[in-house]
Parts: structure tokens; sequence; C-alpha cells
């Protein structure tokens, strides 16, 4: 049967452009939908304390939209320098809302801790949400005190499901339905023995003696031409305060004395750290 004047014969090539185009628009719609739902993290901060001082370790979480409650799960090393764990949700935007239900259980021997929390536990029920603020933001803080005499190290909080008793899951509560996360991300103490205190001096208290008078002079000039004991704090010698001890601190020191020249520049008169930017150093100050 041959066709009829008004029929138009089929283009396989337009059918295939069409095809291709809707595929595109297909996998440009996925890609735009799956952009719009974020998966839900819960993550550990990184801190720092000193030997024998107490700690402050952030647990942040990020989601989309409004969240009814959530729990955490996690580890840390048994036997850590660490003691008096608490969890602390209060210090958050959660205590602002006044959550009705927390929970928390810290367990040093097995080295673990979990926490639950629901925002409306108790009637009437109001619906108290958590919004999400579009970046991660904290939920809880661990508190703790490091033992004192403790080398540096860094104590790893490590997000794991299934701790607890019953066994407490890492979810974010979503009106009535629990969201497992599967974004965990551990985070850490950096314990740190302090720096040693900057050294305090009198400037032009050669001798130490916490007394800037003639008897310095006498020091410095020993020391300068006779070959006597150095200072134990080169930069307190410097009485005139140019990077260099040498004869012009005691003619600086003399002036000041007798002649009503200016008094040496700070620390002076007063013990303190040397504000000034030099090489000299103070093996032991005050």
């Amino acid at each position: 049967m041959k066709p009829t004047a008004d029929a138009q014969p089929r283009s396989y090539a337009t059918d295939a452009a069409r095809a291709h185009g809707v595929l595109w628009l297909v996998v440009v719609l996925l890609v735009a939908l799956t952009g719009l739902s974020q998966e839900p993290m819960i993550r550990l901060g990184v801190t720092e304390a000193n030997p024998g001082e107490s700690f402050s370790l952030p647990v942040e979480g990020d989601w989309d939209g409004l969240i009814a409650g959530y729990s955490f799960s996690m580890s840390f090393p048994v036997g850590a320098p660490i003691n008096n764990l608490v969890v602390d949700v209060y210090g958050t935007l959660v205590g602002s809302i006044e959550a009705e239900y927390v929970q928390e259980q810290v367990n040093p021997e097995l080295g673990t801790i979990v926490c639950g929390v629901l925002f409306d536990f108790l009637p009437p029920f109001e619906g108290q949400t958590l919004p999400s603020l579009g970046y991660p933001q904290e939920i809880a803080f661990i508190l703790g005190e490091v033992d004192a005499g403790v080398e540096e190290q860094d104590i790893i909080f490590t997000p794991e499901d299934g701790f607890g008793d019953p066994p407490i899951m890492n979810i974010l509560v979503f009106g009535t339905i629990s969201v497992p996360v599967t974004d965990l991300q551990p985070g850490w103490i950096e314990v740190r023995d302090p720096p040693p205190p900057e050294p305090v001096f009198i400037r032009g208290d050669v001798n130490m003696d916490t007394n800037v008078d003639i008897a310095d002079v006498i020091y410095h000039l020993d020391y300068t031409f006779l070959g006597g004991p150095l200072p134990i704090c080169m930069d307190a010698g410097d009485a005139n305060d140019d990077g260099i001890t040498d004869i012009s601190d005691a003619i600086f020191l003399l002036y000041y004395f007798f002649l009503g020249g200016p008094g040496p520049w700070v620390p002076f008169p007063n013990p303190g750290i040397d504000w000034t930017d030099d090489t000299l150093g103070c093996e032991q100050g005050l």
C-alpha cells in the first residue's frame, strides 16, 4: 500500500534527537533534586587543652529542614588521661528552646558516650523543632578535664553506632521519622604543654637584685672590661634598649643617676617582659 499524498515520511533521526533531549532533561532533574537533599552529618570538633586544665569539645550536626531531636553515639580511648566527662547541650541552640528530654550515658571504663535529645517530649505537645542554619551547628559539648602531668597527645573521639544500653544510633529525627546519619566524622583533643612563661626583669637591674642603682653600673663595667661574670639576664644589662649590652649602657645609667638623664625603657621601674625585638636573651628572670 502506498502512502497518501498527505503522509510524511518517518524521521528516525528526529526521534533519536527527541529521546536524547528527554534523557538529558531527566539527568539534569535528578542532579538538581539530589542537590536539594543534604546528607545529614554529625561530627566532633577539635580543641586544645593543657595538662591539668578543662576542655570543651563541640559535637556538631548539619541537616536540611527541621529536626525534632537527635541521638549520637561515640567512642574514645579506654584509659585516656581525661576525667569528669559530661555531655552539655544547654550551651547550644538546644538549650535556647529548652529540650524536654535529655538523656546521656558516659562510660569511661568502656570508652563510650551516648546522648538522646527530644525537643517536645511532654504535653502539651507544641511541635518544637530545631532549624538548619545552612552550615554545621553545635548540638552538644563534651566537657571534662585533662589529667595533670600527661605527655602531649591527641585523644580521638569517634562517632559510631551501637554503644550504650540499649544501643544508641546516630540519628536525626524529622517529625516522627528517624533518619540514620551516615556522614560521621571524628574529632579530638590536642593535649599540649603550655609554652614556658617569658622571663621578667627590670631594665638596668644588671645584678638582678630588683634595684637599679650604682651597683648595677659597677657590675656592668666588671663584666664588660674585667672578665667578671655575665648577667643571668643579658636583657637587663641593655639599659638604653639598643639591642646591645656595652659601655654605653653603663654611661646611660650614670646620666640617669647623676645628671637627670632619662630612665631605662620598659620594663622599668617594675618587672615585666621585654617588648623589644632583639637578639639578647634572658636565661633566668626574677
